[in-house]
């Protein structure tokens, strides 16, 4: 029964307070009218999506097919969160600001100290870049200007995938500096190896260690065979008595020549022995140096055609339009929020006011020597009951 009386003395309340309430919660819901119709205004959202590509797609063996792995054209989460990164730099908001005059655009004085502050704090407030639960990637621009919404956020999307692609660029371009210093300084060794080869070569006559060695031993074989066939025929000739003395001195000399001609081949076999393994290894070095010259160069080429070759870094999936409707504010919204919390508090000053109707605040709010003089009266609040 005391819960049914509470009820009806809060409804009474309410009932006598329904003017005040109305008044205040329809004079509220007329200033946010008012408010939100001339002091904001109509902010227009612009909105482009992409799907970063993967890194592979800047790669020379993937670019060549001398890569074992298959080629993945659309980036893992760590491309995405580069891509985040690149749209949430420094070096973005500046290009922002600088390409499209935001100092201005936003009304900010450029002489005050703070100014570079508070354009990008402005900026923060209306630009934005997040992943989608489709993993990819969306930049909204807000702005006042439907249209030059939409050409920022087109030209940050842009930028994001021109700041990618020099990130990958710079490291391809040292890359290839590396490359042409160590091929100065492999040419240079080369150089070094080909002169000591080139004198091993005159000292100990080995020209091709790999072809060489079955001519020469041929040579000396031969040199030797002549030389004992040529000698055991003079010997054999000697006694003949129709041989002529002209005929043995001719015999003679021509063993003199066999036999100069095996001590040369002894000699040139002695010096071939000699030189064999040292030339042998150094002509192994040089090939080796040659050919590990060529695959540099091969993938010198790949690597400098990969960087000259125009790549994007990203794939737009939807390029961003002028917008129609506006983003913000939701006048609908801010009227009926505004009036709702003045009625609730409209609610609760009359069921205060209600509540303390009866109170003498003038005993509360007076002073102390005022309340004194009441109790020495016996008059208000400190009244004495008999």
């Amino acid at each position: 029964m005391a819960n049914k009386d509470n009820l009806i003395s809060v409804v009474g309340a309410l009932f006598r307070y329904r003017r005040p309430i109305l008044w205040a919660t329809f004079l509220t819901g007329i200033g946010s009218l008012l408010i939100s119709v001339f002091l904001l205004d109509n902010m227009y959202k612009a909105t482009t999506t992409f799907y970063p590509l993967s890194s592979d797609v800047f790669k020379p063996e993937q670019m060549f097919g001398t890569s074992t792995k298959d080629m993945d054209y659309y980036g893992t989460e760590a491309d995405v969160d580069r891509l985040l990164t690149i749209g949430q730099s420094g070096d973005m908001y500046n290009f922002l600001i600088k390409k499209f005059d935001l100092y201005k655009h936003y009304k900010i004085d450029t002489a005050s100290e703070r100014a570079p502050i508070k354009v990008r704090e402005a900026l923060e407030k209306l630009y934005a870049v997040r992943k989608t639960k489709e993993d990819a990637i969306e930049v909204s621009v807000e702005d006042k200007d439907r249209a030059l919404a939409a050409v920022m956020a087109n030209a940050a999307r842009d930028k994001i995938d021109e700041i990618a692609q020099r990130l990958v660029r710079e490291v391809q371009y040292n890359q290839i500096r590396g490359f042409e210093s160590n091929f100065l300084q492999k040419e240079k060794g080369m150089q070094v190896i080909g002169d000591t080869l080139s004198v091993m070569r005159n000292i100990y006559g080995v020209i091709d260690p790999q072809t060489q060695t079955e001519a020469v031993t041929k040579v000396s074989v031969e040199a030797q065979g002549n030389y004992i066939r040529s000698k055991a025929r003079l010997e054999a000739l000697k006694g003949v008595s129709s041989v002529t003395q002209d005929t043995l001195a001719m015999l003679g000399a021509t063993v003199k020549g066999y036999e100069e001609e095996l001590k040369q081949s002894v000699e040139t076999m002695k010096k071939y022995n000699a030189g064999f393994n040292s030339v042998s290894l150094m002509k192994e070095l040089y090939e080796q140096e040659r050919n590990q010259l060529g695959r540099d160069k091969q993938r010198y080429l790949q690597l400098k055609v990969a960087y000259e070759t125009p790549t994007q870094a990203l794939k737009t999936f939807e390029t961003a339009s002028v917008p129609i409707d506006k983003s913000r504010p939701k006048r609908s919204i801010i009227i009926l929020s505004t009036m709702l919390i003045a009625f609730v508090l409209m609610v609760v000053g009359a069921l205060v006011a209600d509540n303390y109707k009866d109170v003498d605040w003038s005993e509360i709010t007076g002073s102390t020597e005022e309340v004194a003089d009441k109790r020495k009266s016996g008059i208000g609040f400190f009244q004495k009951k008999s």
